[in-house]
Formats: structure tokens, C-alpha cells, sequence
């Protein structure tokens, strides 16, 4: 039986069915955009299901168009497990599965999708749910590549960020009809990273040329195989300036969006951070807090515990945050 749905309706049917799903999660689509996992519930990373599958047609040509993301194909592997996300360059179905409920529908995995496009569905349930699962088995997934190393696409993307934000520029003249949920903050683990390295600019240069990274985002230095292996994209860690004011500490709280193991003569494992705060306190405070997390002030990687977490923004709370302007992001250009 089959139930039809359009823009708003749609959103919000997926939404429910990804918070209830158990078992199957199985989508696929020609399009993955930035930050498409919004589409879902959060629930869906708090309690994965048994059974994950993502298909897309991912390769240098749907990369380079901007029609799947590398990123968010990352993202989805590292929140889930690496083999739920394969690639396969004949799927062109938008087909969503949650356990016993499947969608056929316009609609790409993408918040423009969702929010802007006057996109319809048809939600299918009972016996004929069976056959949209037969199908995606044989020909989708049977037919899919596991998905590697995401280096070389994730350059090529980077390449086209300048279009992309033209066509962002552009997509906000149409009223959206639809706001996505934003994910909060709960399945994003919290890291100490430790004093910030300020690189040399030889070595910033042979990271930037080998990544395409821009010069808008915080570069920070080798922060150590454990670091790497275990941070996620999205995932919230603090790092502490020593040297930016005299007699203080600016401890910034960032936001992982990239890592990437370039050799250089200061250390192969490099990730990239948006500031998403700036706290700004008295020296003898910041030491006193290491102290207090029990954090060696020549520690690095270390991950928070909850009880740590509390602990740092008990006091970072007691320093005005300050968010960053347009001029300050340009003056603080990481390590250049």
C-alpha cells in the first residue's frame, strides 16, 4: 500500500521512520550534499541500526560537479561502519528504506532537496516493501564497490568550492518551505588537543598543495597517529593559543571538518577546524584547569570524559565567549 507524500510531508515522514528504524537502513541516491545526513533523525547515530547501507555514484566526474559529496560520503562512513558505504555509478533511484517502510521519491539526498524543491514521494508499506528491498539488494548493493581512501576526491571537491558557494548565493534567493532539524552536539566526541603548533610555512604549503584546503580555516599541526585515528569529522576539540595575547591563554573551541597524513619535516597527521568560540583567559586559570583535568600541560589527543567535559566548561563559562568576525577569521589565518 502506498501513502503520497510532498515537501514538507516527506521531511517529516523520513524523520519519523529514521528515529524508529532498528534493523534496515538502507538508501540510495545520484546526489549526497553537504550535511545530507540531517535528512534522518539523529536517533539513527545514537542507536545505528543493525543493518546500514549507502549507495552512491561516487567518482571524479559526479565529485567534480558537485553531485556527491566526499565529505558527507566520510562522514557516513566514520558515524557508521566503513563497508556501509559503497559506490556505484548506475544508481540513479532516490530509494529510502527503514525496516518495514520504503520511499520512492524525487528527492536527492540533499538539504536543498528537502527544504527548497517542491519534491514528492510515495511511502510504501506491507508486502511491496519486500520488493523494493529485493531490488536494491540485487541491483544496488550486489553491483556496488566498497568506498577507499577519499584523499584524491576530496581535492578534486575542493577545487570547486568557489562555484559551489556561488550556487549557494544563489539557492538562498528561494524561500525554503521546509527547515531541517540541526543535530546536536551529543554524538560528537570532545578532544584536548593541547597547545597549538604553529607550522612553518614550507610545511604549510606542502599540506595546503596536497589537500587543496583554503586559507578560511584553522590548519593545526601534527597532532598525533591517535588523534587522527580516532577524530571524526564534526567532532569538537579545544585548543589552546599561548601566544596570541601576552599574559593570557585563548583557548579555542574548533570543529573538526577535515584530517588529512601529508608528510612534512613537522609531522604527517594534520587536521582542518572552523573556531566555532574563543575563550580568553587569565594564565594562571588555563594552567589551573590542566591541573584540575588531571591534563599534563605538554599532554596533546586526549580525549574528554564527561566528567572532564563538565569540568571545562564550568570554566570556560566563566570567560565571555567571543564569536569571530569576518576581520578576525581573516587576521587568524592558521599557521600561514
Amino acid at each position: 500500500m502506498g501513502k503520497f507524500l510532498s515537501c514538507t510531508q516527506l521531511y517529516q515522514a523520513i524523520q519519523e521512520k529514521s528515529a524508529g528504524t532498528r534493523e534496515v537502513l538502507w538508501v540510495c541516491s545520484p546526489q549526497v550534499g553537504v550535511d545530507a545526513h540531517k535528512v534522518f533523525s539523529q536517533a539513527v547515530t545514537k542507536t545505528p541500526p543493525a543493518n546500514v547501507r549507502f549507495v552512491f555514484p561516487l567518482n571524479d566526474l559526479t565529485v567534480k560537479h558537485g553531485e556527491v559529496n566526499p565529505y558527507e560520503v566520510q562522514f557516513l562512513k566514520e558515524r557508521f561502519k566503513d563497508e556501509s558505504v559503497k559506490a556505484n555509478d548506475q544508481a540513479s533511484s532516490n530509494i529510502y528504506i527503514f525496516d518495514d517502510f520504503a520511499f520512492i521519491t524525487s528527492a536527492v539526498l540533499t538539504e536543498e532537496a528537502f527544504e527548497n524543491n517542491l519534491e514528492v514521494g510515495v511511502m510504501i508499506d506491507g508486502a511491496e516493501v519486500e520488493e523494493v528491498k529485493a531490488f536494491f539488494e540485487q541491483y544496488m548493493w550486489q553491483n556496488a564497490k566498497p568506498v577507499g581512501d577519499l584523499k584524491k576526491q576530496k581535492k578534486l571537491w575542493n577545487l570547486n568550492q568557489k562555484n559551489d558557494l556561488k550556487k549557494l548565493k544563489a539557492n538562498k534567493r528561494i524561500k525554503s518551505h521546509t527547515q531541517l532539524t540541526e543535530w546536536t552536539d551529543g554524538i560528537f566526541s570532545t578532544w584536548y588537543l593541547g597547545v597549538l603548533n604553529r607550522l612553518p610555512a614550507k610545511s604549510t604549503s606542502r599540506i595546503r598543495g596536497e589537500t587543496n584546503w583554503g586559507r578560511e580555516l584553522l590548519l593545526v599541526g601534527d597532532v598525533g597517529y591517535k588523534a587522527f585515528r580516532e577524530l571524526h569529522l564534526g567532532d569538537l576539540a579545544y585548543l589552546a593559543d599561548l601566544v596570541k595575547l601576552r599574559g593570557k591563554v585563548v583557548v579555542h573551541l574548533v570543529r573538526v571538518r577535515d584530517k588529512s597524513r601529508v608528510e612534512t619535516d613537522d609531522g604527517d597527521y594534520h587536521i582542518l577546524c572552523r573556531v566555532e568560540k574563543d575563550y580568553t583567559l587569565e594564565r594562571e586559570d588555563f594552567y589551573g584547569l590542566l591541573k584540575t583535568l588531571g591534563v599534563s600541560s605538554r599532554s596533546a589527543e586526549i580525549q574528554l570524559s564527561e566528567e572532564q567535559q563538565k569540568t571545562v566548561l564550568d570554566v570556560l563559562s566563566t570567560a565571555k565567549p567571543k564569536r569571530r568576525t569576518r576581520k578576525k577569521k581573516s587576521a587568524a589565518k592558521a599557521n600561514d
